[in-house]
């Protein structure tokens, strides 16, 4: 399914024989996994999102008085590690997240929704954020999630073009931009009166 996709064909346009010809299983081999077409783009919506809030959740080892600039340089890096390892998957998420299957864009949003409440959670640890209100540090959560978000879009353009080296300038570039877009975010919390 996600060479379909990626070869430009739209997810809601593909057809349960062209899936499992691609897969080269049975139709019948599809259903015992799949109820729908719809199924199996959730099945690769949760794990695209288990996938990446994992790093989050490990975070939580983190030392409380590690650097913001230690914390942030790793976060972006384990980032950009993922994108490029599995572009495809999340290439398929921000499709549907902009305009693909209703079913699947709801899953996106509430995927986002429940990876800032944990970007919330994490960032609540830290001084002097665990004195801001819970509103407050959630705002926070969110400008950084719609951040990274918008650096794995610029990530996935330059790896889903004709240039598509991991390694490659353009990419390092998104990656330096997104650090230095979350320090500005960071930067503003010591002068931030929470309510």
């Amino acid at each position: 399914m996600l060479d379909l996709t990626t070869s430009g064909a739209a997810f809601d346009g593909l057809s349960l024989r062209q899936v499992t010809q691609g897969a080269r299983v049975a139709p019948s081999a599809f259903y015992r996994y799949f109820s729908s077409m719809d199924d199996l783009g959730l099945a690769v919506v949760e794990e695209c999102f288990r996938r990446l809030r994992s790093p989050l959740a490990g975070a939580s080892s983190v030392d409380n008085s590690a650097s913001p600039g230690s914390i942030v340089k790793k976060g972006v890096r384990m980032l950009c590690e993922y994108v490029t390892q599995d572009h495809r998957h999340l290439a398929f998420v921000a499709r549907q997240r902009a305009a693909g299957n209703p079913v699947l864009r709801r899953a996106v949003r509430q995927e986002i929704r429940l990876l800032t409440s944990q970007m919330a959670t994490f960032l609540a640890r830290f001084d002097p954020l665990n004195r801001w209100s819970v509103r407050d540090v959630e705002m926070l959560a969110s400008l950084i999630v719609v951040t990274l978000t918008s650096g794995i879009d610029s990530m996935l353009e330059i790896l889903t073009s004709d240039r598509s080296d991991p390694n490659s300038p353009e990419l390092q570039g998104v990656a330096v931009g997104l650090q230095r877009q979350v320090f500005f975010i960071l930067g503003a919390v010591p002068a931030w009166r929470s309510t």
